[in-house]
């Protein structure tokens, strides 16, 4: 088996060094295309996240509490096929599963692998391979992390719903209305200037846009009941509430 070793050198640079028997160092950059059996490769990104985003259908996936998702993305323009894998130590990760909304089209030449793993894991190894058992290895790579992430606001807003206390529909938001006003004066339902506030004990962020301007929230009533919560904020506090009842 023919292999080849890549080293990440720093965060900053985030240069691959790939080296094989015989050969001197080839120095290729991340993002900048090298080739494997003739075919052009690139490693755009490798990332750890607790947010995945898939704008285009409003909707995010985040990973559960104590975990992260770790993420690399590779740019395969000619569809050759290859094999992703990450390590943790010795220990080979599964990739997982059903969340296709959240990856690149394979027919545009993209290859997404994501891995839930704890929130201080660190990935000691990537093998990229192709059928002709090519190996190249990305030792002690260093990830990038993301920028995306909801406020310690609305953090605070759904961990106010719980299922040992319920509480009404847009209590969970009133701390931080904007001016001090009472979250009914800014709040909407359907085009109604009243809206409802029946008992709740589930609150879970669908959506947010990436300035933080607007969240959206699925909340849960005690009667089984979901209702759509768009909520609009600057600088911390809540301007304005449309809510949808399901």
């Amino acid at each position: 088996m023919k292999k080849q070793s890549v080293f990440l050198i720093s965060l900053f640079s985030l240069m691959l060094i790939f080296t094989s028997c015989g050969e001197d160092n080839v120095t290729v950059e991340i993002g900048k295309e090298f080739k494997i059996d003739a075919n052009p490769i690139t490693i755009l990104k490798l990332e750890e996240t607790k947010v995945l985003r898939a704008d285009k259908d409003e909707a995010i996936q985040m990973a559960p509490k104590g975990k992260k998702y770790v993420y690399f993305e590779v740019k395969n323009p000619n569809k050759e096929m290859i094999f992703l894998k990450a390590f943790i130590g010795e220990n080979e990760l599964k990739a997982e599963e059903n969340l296709y909304d959240y990856t690149h089209d394979v027919d545009t030449g993209f290859e997404d692998n994501y891995y839930l793993v704890d929130e201080n894991a660190t990935i000691d190894k990537i093998i990229i391979s192709t059928p002709s058992d090519t190996e190249y290895t990305v030792l002690k790579p260093v990830a990038t992390k993301s920028k995306s992430s909801v406020t310690e606001e609305v953090q605070k807003v759904v961990d106010s719903y719980t299922t040992t206390k319920a509480i009404g529909l847009l209590q969970g938001f009133a701390p931080f209305v904007k001016d001090g006003k009472n979250v009914f004066d800014i709040a909407k339902q359907e085009g109604q200037i009243i809206a409802s506030n029946i008992m709740s004990n589930k609150a879970e962020v669908s959506y947010f846009t990436e300035d933080g301007k607007k969240y959206v929230f699925k909340i849960t009533d005690v009667l089984g009941g979901t209702s759509k919560v768009t909520s609009y904020w600057e600088n911390g506090k809540v301007t304005s509430i449309e809510v949808v009842e399901y």
